[in-house]
């Protein structure tokens, strides 16, 4: 049987397939950055790449960009860490879902929807994980929502035990005011 991992990882390949093809206007403006890993540059530089191929997408389907947001980032940044330092992959945790780490962080806001993702190699890469939460109905629906701010964080390496020295776990939270 599969473990988690390879499940996780063939799921964002086929994802990430899938949704190239329909994406091909967005990748026409690369962004930079697109194709790096934790590591190969900073935090900041990945969360910022991976801010653009949203925004890139967003303006293929006729939306506003999401805006950076200090709140939002400081609760996506937050959990990508916890996950990989606790090793668990989900929205919520013990003492911890996503309305509770909003409030943390002092977001105001009235609505706010969650992403996560990881990948290991280029499938952990801003752009192939923009590329797999496109494929996914609900996370397609939060990067192409009504959001119009955005955080983003990064952790380097897996929210699993796994042999990959490239993975890298994603939060995207997206927010209304």
């Amino acid at each position: 049987m599969p473990t988690p991992h390879r499940l996780c990882a063939a799921t964002l390949a086929l994802a990430a397939a899938a949704s190239t093809a329909t994406a091909a206007p967005a990748a026409a403006a690369p962004c930079r950055n697109a194709e790096a890993a934790p590591g190969e540059v900073s935090d900041a530089a990945l969360q910022r790449a991976l801010r653009c191929v949203v925004n890139r997408e967003r303006a293929h389907h006729g939306k506003r960009r999401l805006r950076r947001q200090r709140s939002l980032g400081e609760a996506a940044r937050g959990h990508a860490r916890d996950m990989v330092t606790r090793g668990y992959f989900a929205h919520e945790r013990d003492g911890s879902t996503p309305a509770s780490r909003l409030r943390d962080a002092g977001w105001d806001g009235i609505a706010a929807g969650e992403t996560i993702a990881w990948g290991c190699g280029g499938l952990g890469e801003p752009r192939a994980i923009v590329d797999g939460w496109l494929g996914s109905p609900p996370h397609r629906d939060i990067l192409l929502g009504r959001y119009r701010r955005a955080g983003v964080g990064v952790a380097a390496g897996a929210p699993y035990a796994t042999d990959c020295p490239r993975a890298a776990t994603w939060v995207l939270v997206a927010g209304r005011s």
